[in-house]
């Protein structure tokens, strides 16, 4: 047990413990902006004692990332914007403040999105169910669509660097858009981002 609260090196800074919170959407920033509520919610885990904080999902700013089809992802926090950068940034200087480290998760949900909104599909074959209920094609994703994503991840994890943040998590799990690549199941591509599972990680 003595281990678990033995100091952890991050990158170039320390955790005071190997204590990691891991992501859990919450729902809780209107408007995709993190409020006080947010601050006081990740500053308690500080003060609890954990070392590293794994924030909820944040949107990036690609008009695709997000998903508003239900009410399960209804407020979820963006990671663009100045109002949403200065709410984390209030995040980050309170949690900073107990201790303990803190990376945003940045997330880009893929093929679930709000239907009628921008669409872009990360692996080649639509979402059968949405196709045949709205009567529309999904939008594979092409070369454009690649770099433009990379880019929305890349000046996020800007954001944060300016921002005090002490890394970044990329989300690539649970069917969102970097996982979708993952599965020949689900990955249809026959280019470069296809077949081989060297092309799929790619």
């Amino acid at each position: 047990m003595k281990t678990l609260f033995d100091p952890q090196l991050f990158g170039n800074k320390t955790s005071k413990n190997r204590i990691v919170m891991a992501p859990m959407t919450r729902k809780r920033s209107p408007n995709g902006i993190p409020d006080s509520n947010v601050v006081n919610y990740y500053t308690r885990r500080g003060n609890g004692g954990v070392g590293l904080i794994f924030t909820e999902g944040t949107y990036i700013d690609h008009p695709s990332s997000s998903a508003i089809e239900s009410n399960a992802y209804q407020n979820i926090p963006h990671f663009f914007g100045n109002n949403a950068l200065k709410g984390w940034e209030k995040v980050r200087k309170s949690v900073h403040k107990t201790g303990t480290l803190i990376v945003p998760q940045l997330w880009h949900v893929g093929e679930v999105r709000k239907i009628i909104s921008s669409k872009i599909n990360a692996s080649g074959i639509g979402p059968r169910q949405l196709i045949e209920k709205n009567k529309e094609v999904v939008k594979h994703m092409v070369t454009r669509d690649f770099y433009e994503v990379s880019k929305s991840f890349a000046i996020a994890a800007k954001h944060a660097k300016e921002i005090g943040f002490d890394g970044i998590a990329i989300h690539g799990a649970h069917g969102y858009l970097l996982d979708q690549f993952f599965w020949k199941e689900i990955n249809k591509r026959t280019d470069q981002y296809g077949n081989s599972i060297t092309n799929r990680v790619r």
